[in-house]
């Protein structure tokens, strides 16, 4: 036992080795790590693309004086894949709503006017929107906002394809946004349902 102990200390302190074995073991270690940092450098960089095209979207659509039209949100999506440079179809959904409040001190009760989306699964109801309250900025008494929400695949095919071990937990992500923004020049953005009819209103529907 005591010749093992002894063994073991004397390996622990023997400092003598081959620089060229060392290397060699260490160098596989240190080009995973470099090439994993680029791959994660390239899903944060394609994350925040997501998210500045999601708030350019919602910029473009507070200005908005026209009525928007199923043409428009079809344009909306191909810029969304423009801006955000994806070959898969990113989804998009707009939603104008209306804060009300029977008392000056109660919480909104946000009324839905109109949920439009391009991609996505279902619109916008009041009761979805019930449900993102939390997560709905607080609001004057029939005001009203528009919500701009989107999805968009990150695709780590070729930066994973460079590195050699798959990165965890960078195969099959969604980038989601969701911004909230007031109309700058109307009071409310309307849609179109037909030529010379439009919602702009909850008192519309």
């Amino acid at each position: 036992m005591n010749k093992a102990v002894k063994f073991l200390k004397d390996f622990q302190d023997d400092e003598n080795g081959n620089a060229a074995f060392e290397l060699l073991f260490c160098v596989p270690i240190m080009v995973w790590a470099l090439l994993s940092t680029m791959v994660y450098f390239d899903a944060f960089h394609d994350e925040a693309i997501s998210t500045r095209a999601g708030l350019t979207i919602a910029d473009m659509l507070s200005r908005e004086t026209a009525n928007i039209t199923p043409e428009y949100m079809t344009n909306l999506g191909d810029l969304l894949q423009s801006l955000t440079e994806t070959e898969d179809s990113p989804e998009l959904r707009v939603t104008v709503f209306e804060c009300f409040k029977a008392n000056p001190d109660d919480d909104c009760r946000h009324d839905l006017i109109w949920s439009e989306n391009v991609g996505m699964d279902s619109n916008n109801t009041n009761t979805t929107l019930a449900e993102l309250a939390n997560r709905l900025p607080m609001m004057a008494n029939n005001d009203k906002a528009i919500l701009v929400e989107t999805e968009t695949d990150y695709n780590a095919e070729y930066t994973v394809s460079i590195s050699p071990f798959i990165v965890p937990n960078l195969t099959g992500v969604t980038f989601s946004s969701f911004t909230v923004i007031s109309p700058r020049y109307e009071s409310s953005v309307c849609w179109e349902v037909s030529p010379g009819d439009s919602l702009c209103d909850f008192d519309d529907l």
